[in-house]
């Protein structure tokens, strides 16, 4: 995570001036950078309780011990978004250029915008199915983190063996997409009302409402190619599998949900969801690589 955070401070201060807020944006970054060196280093003895621990300083130890382990999974949303301010900062002539290419291969392959074609022949129900599994993004990645922290036997010693490589190749996953935004910025379909003019409404009811409340509130132009989703989930869920091989099939069956749900709600074009793969199976392996390291080291 300190590499991603010091290529963001770099990229901001190279393009200051195409950044709103670039100063308090690099700021930020360097601010993190130090509060991440001052954290003691893992495996540090406060971690271990000790006997005059009640139960209470016990719970809060390790509590303390799994955010220390899993605090950069709760940066992965601010670093989304603040992919708004900088993700046509390299090309600011060009406005979401690449997304022209984007959908330029949809028609070459499909004839036409997948996006548009799968949700106009869907039905209330399937949009419901849809937005609960793109919905289920926050599902998988919480249950996945804890899932690879305590493992699937209960009161066994934590973190489970495992955890770091899956981890670690479930944030490289996120980094190395949000590392493409600002050289490869594009929308997606939802943003174009060429490509949605004339589309239904979608249907649905709990999940679909709760997509459009979170898209309303958070949603970032430009954040699209990879697809983020796509290379986070599946980079976790191919994590899981060497240790945890048939909840990694459960998340694999959830994971294919939501690959085929960024399409359908037209969040993503093709091309993200299959570069959010690709960037998936990069980063998995080499999570595993880099964890094995930090095992000799």
């Amino acid at each position: 995570m300190a590499g991603y955070a010091a290529f963001v401070a770099v990229f901001v201060l190279v393009h200051a001036a195409q950044i709103p807020r670039a100063p308090y944006v690099a700021i930020a970054h360097a601010t993190l950078l130090v509060a991440m060196a001052l954290l003691p280093p893992r495996g540090a003895a406060w971690e271990a309780p000790r006997s005059g621990d009640g139960r209470g300083m016990r719970q809060l130890r390790a509590t303390a011990r799994f955010l220390r382990y899993t605090y950069p999974a709760l940066l992965i949303t601010p670093f989304f978004e603040e992919v708004a301010l900088t993700v046509n900062a390299a090309t600011p002539e060009s406005p979401y250029w690449f997304e022209r290419y984007l959908i330029a291969v949809d028609r070459r392959l499909f004839g036409t915008t997948l996006a548009a074609v799968l949700s106009q022949a869907g039905n209330s129900l399937l949009d419901e199915v849809m937005h609960g599994f793109y919905l289920s993004y926050y599902v998988l990645i919480t249950a996945g983190i804890v899932l690879a922290w305590r493992g699937p036997t209960r009161g066994a010693s934590t973190p489970d063996r495992g955890f770091d490589a899956a981890f670690t190749g479930m944030m490289l996953g996120f980094f190395l997409s949000f590392v493409c935004y600002p050289f490869l910025p594009a929308r997606g379909p939802w943003e174009h009302p060429a490509l949605m003019e004339g589309l239904r409404p979608f249907g649905g009811w709990a999940f679909t409402r709760a997509i459009e409340l979170i898209i309303a509130g958070a949603a970032v132009s430009g954040g699209c190619f990879p697809s983020a989703h796509v290379s986070g989930t599946w980079a976790l869920t191919l994590g899981l599998f060497p240790h945890h091989r048939r909840a990694a099939m459960v998340f694999g069956a959830m994971a294919l949900g939501l690959t085929v749900a960024c399409v359908y709600t037209r969040y993503h074009h093709a091309l993200d969801v299959f570069a959010g793969l690709a960037v998936a199976v990069v980063a998995a392996p080499l999570g595993r690589r880099i964890a094995a390291r930090r095992r000799q080291a």
